[in-house]
């Protein structure tokens, strides 16, 4: 199993259906929701089974996607759901499932099913266009997407601890879309001709679906702790391409960026 995460509006949908085009099975044994609306044209691949557990455990300890419980709430409150996600990786048939929410329950879903967990993509955008899209979808506050940005992928890192991780930088299809998507499939173990993934993805990936771009964001301001962890975690991505053990979560470029955010939050 391949989970495919992120905040929210940072192209998870994206990534899952081109992995999808490309030969990941989304499985069959749970429905998705896949439909096209306005802020995802193009679907939301999204694993209604996986999406029912997690928002479970957030309703349950207190909060939502909206506004996260405390790491120690949703780790108390994910021991009586265990069992679901025990479950789900019994009877799950694809190769990937997507669900932003799992940046906040992944410590939960690895003690669960390590075994068949194989890859973490953790998929990264510009944290200001993350909070000008959420502005746009659901009226938040720039300043509370700008939080929930650095809540999640935060949460993310600090939770896995077992699981190869890879990240996705969406900001990067743009201008190299056909290297970004090699690369992620070599990650992955797939080997794809350039060739091949252009006709496989064809007409899917389109700046003008883009909700903010980057010329948008200009004038946001990122607080100072934001725009670090933003710069580390993009550098965090490129380091890990050239590093041999880069897809292992402990690896010493992982260890490198959770000591730095140690010092600097």
């Amino acid at each position: 199993m391949i989970a495919v995460t992120g905040m929210h509006r940072s192209g998870t949908s994206c990534f899952a259906g081109l992995l999808s085009r490309c030969g990941c099975s989304l499985g069959s044994a749970y429905p998705l929701l896949n439909e096209n609306r306005p802020d995802n044209e193009k679907g939301h691949y999204e694993n209604l089974g996986v999406v029912a557990i997690n928002e479970t455990i957030l309703r349950c300890a207190g909060g939502s996607w909206l506004t996260p419980p405390s790491p120690e709430r949703i780790a108390a409150t994910s021991e009586r759901f265990f069992g679901h996600i025990k479950q789900f990786s019994r009877i799950f048939d694809g190769n990937i499932f997507k669900d932003p929410r799992m940046c906040l329950t992944i410590a939960s879903w690895e003690k669960q099913c390590s075994q068949k967990l194989e890859f973490v993509i953790l998929c990264l955008r510009h944290p200001a266009s993350v909070a000008l899209s959420l502005k746009r979808r659901d009226n938040i506050e720039i300043g509370t997407g700008l939080s929930l940005w650095l809540r999640y992928n935060r949460s993310l890192l600090e939770g896995i601890s077992k699981t190869p991780l890879i990240i996705a930088d969406y900001d990067r299809l743009r201008n190299n879309f056909s290297s970004e998507i090699t690369q992620l499939l070599l990650n992955l173990g797939i080997r794809m001709p350039e060739n091949k993934i252009s006709r496989q993805t064809k007409n899917f990936y389109s700046e003008k679906l883009n909700h903010a771009r980057i010329e948008e964001i200009q004038s946001i301001h990122l607080p100072d702790d934001i725009a670090l962890f933003y710069r580390e975690l993009r550098s965090l991505g490129s380091e890990a391409e050239k590093e041999t053990e880069a897809r292992k979560p402990c690896g010493s470029v992982l260890r490198k960026f959770l000591n730095w955010w140690g010092r600097n939050r």
